[in-house]
């Protein structure tokens, strides 16, 4: 089936116009996510598609997201690349849908980009302004029918939000609540990984055989081992996918480590969140 290259940036973070830097960065997200698009312009073996997983801009407005589609459309052209994007719980759908697609608003963002070996599922898991992540039973029974039509045709899902996993059992306040209904979907189906972001630390799982990864943030890192008092760094992390018929993996590359803490986020109960919140 030949081979396959996806670049996975997320958690971009870009600032609104007229704002700080959200937790205090040093550096200005813009060039962070610029240092990254240098980095895959000098790549030999040229990324075949480029997916960012959400928190595009932290509350942006309308002009924030123009903004944004000038700068991604000036990439595509520059690479000659197709970039494919996703909303995570820090961006403003309504803003989104005006600013960046100029089309009518709608509730979820979500849609299917086949290619001749692959279908990549790009997911919408933001839930209005919670930070927890919660697709719904209309995009699950989206996703099933659409794999049940093409059953035997490799397939990769991206999305914001992780499933809860052997590395992040504390990050269940946070992270996708319906893990197991995606889980039931997808355990049976020809999705051989799923892809996030969010939580701004990397960590890879497997669960019925599928590959879990979720990616580090391009504008700051989150270091979560006390698990109550998160410490947040200045960082620019991108990960490279390769696709090789029924092989997958992740490279990580790492274009800035800050040493210095510049915020922390306070948390007291790691469990899911009460599931009442989503009806």
């Amino acid at each position: 089936m030949g081979k396959f290259k996806v670049i996975q940036i997320t958690d971009t973070h870009l600032t609104p116009e007229g704002e700080r830097a959200v937790n205090n960065q040093k550096i200005d997200p813009v060039l962070k996510l610029n240092s990254i698009f240098m980095d895959i312009s000098k790549m030999t073996d040229k990324p075949d598609m480029i997916a960012i997983t959400g928190d595009l801009i932290h509350q942006g407005s309308v002009d924030d997201y123009r903004k944004l589609a000038r700068f991604i459309s000036r990439q595509m052209d520059k690479l000659n690349i197709p970039i494919n994007v996703i909303l995570g719980n820090h961006d403003i759908t309504s803003a989104f849908y005006t600013g960046y697609l100029s089309q009518p608003v709608q509730s979820k963002y979500y849609y299917l980009v086949p290619t001749k070996n692959y279908n990549f599922y790009f997911l919408d898991s933001k839930f209005y302004d919670y930070e927890q992540g919660y697709l719904g039973q209309e995009q699950l029974t989206w996703l099933r029918d659409n794999l049940e039509d093409e059953p035997k045709k490799k397939s990769v899902i991206f999305l914001h939000h992780p499933v809860a996993g052997p590395s992040i059992q504390h990050m269940q306040y946070s992270i996708l609540q319906e893990g197991q209904e995606l889980l039931d979907v997808i355990k049976h189906s020809p999705v051989m990984a799923v892809f996030s972001g969010h939580i701004h630390f990397s960590t890879t799982f497997t669960k019925s055989k599928i590959l879990f990864h979720t990616t580090d943030s391009s504008a700051y890192h989150i270091n979560c081992d006390d698990h109550h008092k998160h410490l947040i760094y200045d960082a620019t992390n991108y990960d490279i996918i390769t696709i090789e018929d029924d092989n997958i993996g992740v490279e990580t590359r790492c274009l800035l480590a800050g040493q210095d803490v510049i915020n922390h986020v306070d948390v007291g109960d790691t469990g899911f969140v009460d599931p009442g919140i989503f009806q």
